[in-house]
Formats: structure tokens, sequence, C-alpha cells
């Protein structure tokens, strides 16, 4: 049946993006933060951007499908990844650059499914995404800025390991205290 038989009076479905596609912002977003994790990576081991890489991918392929597990498991190759580089003794900066990367493109990508779920992607969501993303880059960098505070004061004489296995306790709280149940 073409869309001009069932009465004229309808949009045809097939012609526009699906309702649950996340929204080209929060997308875009998500995927600038984790290039950004990549290329962090990518200057601290062979190895971490290489894994990083990976993760990126399966990110943009959770976005353009969209699946939640995927993203959740582009996000776990990309702090994976955090910590081979923190294992090789990347410096500590770098390491925090790219797990705060990792982190947002996961919350970002997560929020954009959500909100394509929610409200479709042809509704105006540039302002929400925008909000929230600036919030969500606001409290990690102050993460961050505290994360690398500890290592400061904590004697700059401990592996760059420490402040990985410090931040990934951060994000697996967070984790722990955002999961809602379904």
């Amino acid at each position: 049946m073409s869309a001009s038989a069932d009465g004229g009076g309808g949009s045809n479905r097939e012609d526009a993006a699906p309702a649950d596609e996340p929204p080209t912002v929060g997308s875009s977003i998500a995927l600038f933060a984790g290039v950004v994790s990549v290329l962090a990576l990518a200057l601290s081991s062979i190895y971490a951007f290489a894994l990083g890489v990976v993760g990126l991918a399966l990110l943009v392929a959770g976005l353009y499908v969209p699946v939640r597990r995927l993203v959740t498991i582009a996000a776990g190759l990309l702090l994976l990844a955090v910590l081979v580089a923190g294992t090789v003794g990347s410096g500590p900066e770098l390491l925090l650059v790219a797990a705060l990367g990792a982190v947002l493109a996961w919350d970002l990508a997560e929020f954009s499914i959500g909100v394509g779920e929610q409200l479709g992607r042809e509704a105006d969501t540039t302002r929400l995404v925008t909000v929230h993303a600036a919030l969500s880059l606001l409290v990690g960098v102050v993460s961050a800025g505290v994360v690398y505070g500890v290592y400061l004061a904590g004697g700059g004489g401990q592996p760059a390991s420490a402040v990985v296995f410090l931040l990934f306790g951060v994000v697996v709280l967070v984790a722990v205290l955002r999961r809602r149940p379904e």
C-alpha cells in the first residue's frame, strides 16, 4: 500500500527518520568526546590507541543503530584503553583527558539515545543536549581536577596508574549512583 492509498492524511514513515534515533547534536558531541579520548590515548601508547579506536568505532555503531549496550561496551573499551595507557606509564594529564573523554562520550551518547527515544530526532533538542553536555563537562572537569589534586598531594612519586585506578573508582561510583531501575 502506498502513502497515497492510506487516505493521504499520514506521513510516510519510510521517508522519515526513525523516531528513536538520537538527535544529531547529541551524537556529534558524544563522538567529539570519544575522539578527544582517542587522541589523548594516541599520545600515550599504541596499544591503548588501537583499543581506543575499536571503542570509538563501537560508539559510532551504537549511536547509528542506536543500541545502549554498544555504547556501554564502547565506553568500557575506551576506559580499558585508559587503563592500558596507565600501565605503560603515560602521564596523569593525558590519562585524565582520555578518561574524561571516555566518560563524557558514554554519558552524552546514553543521554542522546534517551532523548531520541522520548522526543525523536526531529524535535528541537539543541538546548537540552548542550546544557546537559555543558553540565557533564563541568562535573567531569571538577572531578578530574580533584583527582589530579589528590595525585599531586599524595606525592608525585606515585605511579601514573594510581590516578587511573582512582579515576576508575570515581567512574564506577558515578555509574552505580546513576543506574536507575527499569
